[in-house]
């Protein structure tokens, strides 16, 4: 009798040993593995491995079971998959389930929007924000001519390359990785279409590109776009210069001018088109597409000569002679007076 009740105590102990294993497993299964409120994100390296990434998550996500969590990436063999990316961690994940995350090696990808109108300065700062690399990072490479002219720009055209839209990218993309990815997509936007009608306007896809951040820079109204375009053509096929004010601020480096006056166009610059003939070197910001769309289908016209309303809405005075442009330009200069714009 006494080993059948020793037998009877030992089942039962391991019986309970058993129920609190399973318990405790199933709680492991189904609990929050970490004190975050609202989501997070975790960056891996190259360099990171199951115990740099178990500290990782204990010091900036508040993992509970870190000795637990670094045995169960043992068993689902976590190393062998980790990838380096940014990856998202939410309050209501298990252990298993952010073991999985990582074992997925489905990094965190990020919507990266080129703004048409925006300058390389602003493009880098955007890329900077949205993706591992700095700023400066992206600078640099935008400067590089070896690289450059790798893709077939230069220092001067590479804003044709940025096509504005928004593209999905992984956080961890780098420089030489993205502006990659840009010329596959400015290859798909220059279709056979696009490419005679540049043909049709006598211009490469570069000075498409050119005249087509001058447009822009002139109006921001689409229905205004068009007819400012056929204006520049129609001073490129006679050798006229487009003495466009847009190119002069350029020039100058100073986004602050308001008001073009003789002094500025003294300035000795290849993007001054007051004094010289023809298109600048390159695009003086992105182009937008509707800028480019609107120099590809411009408007055929006799306008040589446009000035800005008086009234600032952002609309043009267009006229076919010069006593005609006079006339427009004597009343916008009252108006800039009026307002003291200097």
């Amino acid at each position: 009798m006494g080993l059948k009740k020793t037998s009877k105590k030992i089942l039962a102990v391991i019986f309970i040993l058993l129920l609190v294993v399973s318990a405790t497993g199933f709680y492991l299964y189904k609990s929050k593995a970490t004190s975050i409120k609202s989501a997070f994100f975790i960056k891996l390296e190259n360099t990171d491995n199951i115990e740099t990434l178990t500290q990782k998550l204990t010091n900036e996500c508040g993992l509970k079971y870190p000795s637990i969590f670094l045995k169960i990436s043992q068993r689902m063999n976590l190393e062998h998959w980790m990838k380096r990316g940014r990856y998202e961690i939410k309050p209501s994940m298990t252990i298993v389930d952010i073991v999985r995350v990582f074992r997925s090696g489905k990094s965190q990808t990020v919507n990266l929007t080129i703004k048409g109108v925006s300058t390389l300065e602003k493009f880098a700062l955007n890329c900077g924000e949205k993706l591992e690399p700095d700023a400066q990072d992206f600078l640099y490479l935008l400067s590089d001519s070896t690289f450059l002219d790798s893709l077939g720009f230069n220092t001067q055209t590479v804003y044709s390359l940025l096509i504005p839209d928004t593209y999905n990218t992984y956080w961890h993309t780098q420089p030489d990785e993205l502006l990659k990815r840009l010329k596959v997509e400015y290859n798909k936007y220059w279709t056979e279409e696009r490419i005679q009608k540049a043909k049709v306007c006598g211009l490469t896809l570069l000075q498409v590109s050119t005249l087509a951040s001058i447009v822009c820079k002139e109006t921001s109204k689409p229905d205004d776009m068009p007819i400012v375009a056929g204006l520049y053509l129609n001073r490129i096929k006679t050798n006229m210069p487009l003495q466009a004010d847009p190119t002069v601020i350029f020039a100058q480096n100073d986004a602050s001018i308001r008001r073009v006056t003789n002094a500025h166009l003294q300035i000795a610059s290849l993007y001054n088109t007051y004094r010289n003939v023809g298109l600048p070197p390159g695009p003086i910001c992105i182009p937008s597409k509707q800028a480019i769309e609107a120099v590809l289908n411009y408007t055929k016209h006799n306008y040589i000569f446009m000035c800005a309303k008086e009234d600032f809405s952002g609309y043009h005075n267009f006229a076919v002679t010069y006593a005609e442009h006079l006339l427009n330009a004597k009343h916008y200069q009252a108006a800039l007076d009026r307002k003291a714009i200097k």
